[in-house]
């Protein structure tokens, strides 16, 4: 257990740190939209859609194997 706390202990220092380093405001351009926001925050979403894409195939591909079983 207390490795486990210290390992979530060093993560968010280390976010904290990439979070106080990549403040700089981006422009982001989609479509019709346009938007700034800090290049943290982008990097931040990108990685939550990848870690959420991450988990839904994964599990949608075992359900299908278990079902041919």
């Amino acid at each position: 257990m207390k490795t486990k706390i210290i390992v979530i202990i060093i993560l968010a220092i280390l976010l904290i740190i990439f979070v106080l380093q990549n403040t700089q405001m981006i422009q982001i351009k989609f479509w019709f939209w346009e938007l700034s926001i800090p290049r943290a925050l982008l990097l931040f979403v990108c990685f939550a859609i990848g870690l959420v894409i991450g988990l839904i195939v994964p599990s949608s591909r075992s359900r299908k194997e278990d079902q041919a079983v």
